[in-house]
């Protein structure tokens, strides 16, 4: 049975060290769920090799893999690229449940696992994973948006000094030299600090 329209087809790797569990959650989450389950591994190093080398939305792995922790090769991965995480945890791991979701992972289960409880899981981490992403870009905008003023402003009173302008002037000036020379407000204003010869 395919999601609804509302919800996204994602793109999973599987890494999870027992064969059946792999094969129900794979099926789960194609069939049931509408997903597409890009591809599988089943020891840390085979994680951040097939992670590295597949375009993923989200990956499905065990805490606890051969020769490599799922978390270390989370780690390894997310240096270079990121997705987002559901971690298969054991018992045992409850009492660091909160460390793993602060850490690397946006949504942890216990096993024994229900098949069925993954597409859920998925779907929550996915929007996790989606809004954190939207929140580091509209904090990185808002960033450049303020820098770019304060370099607006700095030009400005650079040109009211050296022109003897009005700041009103400055800026309609500016203006104009970045429509005429089809730049940006806050790249002509760049030019101009670093020295560059500019006709305003």
């Amino acid at each position: 049975m395919p999601l609804p329209a509302s919800h996204p087809s994602l793109k999973i790797v599987l890494v999870v060290t027992d064969p059946e569990l792999s094969r129900q959650a794979r099926e789960t989450l194609e069939q049931r769920f509408g997903h597409h389950v890009v591809a599988e591994a089943n020891t840390g190093p085979a994680m951040t090799r097939t992670l590295q080398s597949v375009a993923a939305d989200v990956v499905v792995f065990d805490i606890h893999l051969p020769h490599m922790t799922g978390l270390e090769a989370i780690r390894q991965v997310r240096l270079q690229r990121s997705l987002a995480a559901v971690a298969l945890a054991d018992s045992r791991d409850l009492d660091h449940a909160h460390e793993l979701l602060a850490e690397q992972v946006e949504t942890c289960l216990i096993k024994p696992l229900e098949p069925h409880n993954l597409g859920p899981a998925v779907l929550t981490a996915w929007h996790r994973f989606s809004e954190a992403r939207r929140l580091r870009e509209e904090n990185a905008s808002l960033r450049q948006s303020l820098q770019n003023r304060k370099i607006v402003e700095r030009t400005k009173g650079v040109l009211m000094k050296r022109h003897h302008w009005s700041e009103a002037e400055a800026y309609r000036r500016l203006q104009r030299g970045a429509m005429n020379q089809q730049k940006s407000l806050p790249d002509l204003a760049q030019a101009i600090l670093n020295g560059a010869p500019v006709d305003l």
